[in-house]
């Protein structure tokens, strides 16, 4: 069972969709290559933009609405300086395997997967370790994009809140 219920499923994958390279043909301008950013005159391209999204869905409520960590989980923009993208998508995609009931609200959700990965193991002076994110609809295919997201924070290229996207 996926970490999210049908309709978020649905959802995501309908996200996936807008959000993938279909989504963007014809846009004329190709992008940077995936797992990079490109930011000119403080708006970015729109693979980091689709991280920005998932990052939004999927791991703010863990790692803080800027990245910058919670008591939960650690400050991205410090982990991402030294993280190759082969170790980021590894961490994100088959860390754990959590199995939640899809009809819990979002709060219950968190506490749900927060216990669940607390319970699998402790990750460094006993802080909770990442859940895997491999089932998920809206992230395999965005792996890359949140890589670029978060090294561009990471980066500082660009700062917290909703990036502002390139015109097509």
């Amino acid at each position: 069972m996926s970490i999210c219920g049908p309709r978020i499923s649905l959802f995501l994958t309908a996200v996936t969709l807008l959000l993938s390279p279909a989504g963007n043909v014809g846009a004329g301008d190709a992008g940077p290559a995936p797992g990079t950013y490109q930011v000119v005159d403080g708006k970015v391209d729109w693979g980091t933009y689709s991280g920005w999204f998932v990052y939004h869905l999927s791991c703010h409520m863990c790692h803080g609405q800027d990245v910058s960590g919670t008591d939960v989980a650690p400050d991205l923009r410090q982990s991402l300086k030294s993280m190759t993208k082969a170790e980021f998508t590894n961490k994100v995609l088959a860390r754990y395997r959590i199995f939640v009931s899809p009809s819990l609200s979002d709060e219950a959700l968190r506490q749900s997967v927060i216990g669940e990965v607390a319970r699998q193991e402790r990750g460094e002076r006993g802080r909770v370790a990442m859940p895997v994110w491999l089932d998920d609809p809206g992230m395999k295919p965005h792996i890359l994009d949140l890589y670029a997201y978060l090294k561009a924070r990471s980066d500082g290229a660009i700062g917290p809140g909703r990036p502002k996207t390139m015109k097509k």
